[in-house]
């Protein structure tokens, strides 16, 4: 790797030789064993780098090996975004190796895929950066693992490198319904309603309601209870679910239908008995 150190040796199968040298252009130190020499560089700070282990065999036999050294850079892949995506948006994930070159120019054998659960989502086919669009969805992808691989061919060599991220989905309120024990109801009724709704972080509850006097609020506002229902209560619920990323609403109209108490049947038993006293008094006057 460009920056690195670099440790190499070069033997010698025969005995008879007269010198044994390492030629290179970078600052080195060497260190000779019986038959071979081994070279250190603390720094490749060169993306081109010949060298060349020399023998000699007295004043004029000399041999020579030329080694190939392939310099590189290759980052660990960074995965965006690195924060939340929005539940029901358009999204995009994007997989990006920022520091990529092999003997200073841009590799074409170099892949970058995406995945997510061993399906691949998509691949960068000699780009050094790969895009994933898609709308997420809160109870799909929160939570989800996206898989970053990066293959890089160096020579004969394939260098690997992963990354890997959760996604994390937010939603504004959705989902927002309401449900009553009555719609209809009568003087004294005892009314409760309740909304519902999906979102994360999980949403909070405010109520806009005809009125607000004997009304009980529990379960976290999300429950509206009247014991004692009165005309004054009869009207239009509304209940306002919201986050940090929204807000959503559901109403219900609640509609009194009057006073449910039985003194209305004593004006019509009156008649009743009125009228049979009527009757039996007209019979009896007739037999006379």
């Amino acid at each position: 790797m460009f920056g690195a150190s670099l440790n190499l040796t070069c033997t010698v199968l025969c005995g008879n030789y007269t010198e044994l040298r390492w030629e290179v252009a970078l600052p080195s130190v060497t260190k000779k064993g019986d038959s071979r020499i081994d070279l250190y560089i603390a720094n490749v700070t060169e993306w081109t780098l010949p060298l060349t282990c020399l023998v000699n065999y007295g004043d004029s036999n000399q041999t020579y090996t030329r080694k190939l050294i392939y310099v590189y850079q290759f980052s660990t892949p960074a995965i965006y975004p690195v924060s939340e995506v929005v539940n029901d948006h358009l999204e995009k994930i994007v997989c990006n190796i920022s520091s990529l070159k092999v003997s200073d120019s841009i590799p074409p054998n170099i892949n970058i895929s995406l995945s997510r659960g061993g399906n691949i989502l998509n691949s960068s086919n000699g780009k050094p950066s790969v895009e994933y669009n898609f709308v997420a969805n809160l109870e799909r992808d929160d939570g989800a693992e996206i898989l970053c691989k990066a293959n890089l061919l160096v020579g004969s060599q394939e260098l690997r490198k992963n990354a890997s991220r959760i996604l994390k989905v937010v939603a504004s309120p959705y989902n927002v319904s309401i449900s009553a024990t009555h719609v209809t109801y009568k003087v004294d009724a005892k009314i409760v309603v309740t909304c519902n709704a999906k979102g994360k972080p999980h949403p909070e509850f405010s109520w806009d309601l005809p009125s607000k006097a004997d009304v009980e609020f529990s379960n976290s506002n999300k429950t509206v209870t009247i014991h004692s229902a009165k005309e004054i209560h009869n009207g239009t619920y509304c209940c306002l679910a919201h986050n940090v990323y929204g807000k959503n609403s559901a109403q219900i109209d609640i509609v009194f239908e009057g006073k449910s108490r039985n003194w209305v049947i004593v004006p019509v038993m009156t008649v009743l008995v009125l009228g049979l006293i009527v009757i039996g008094g007209v019979w009896h006057f007739c037999r006379k």
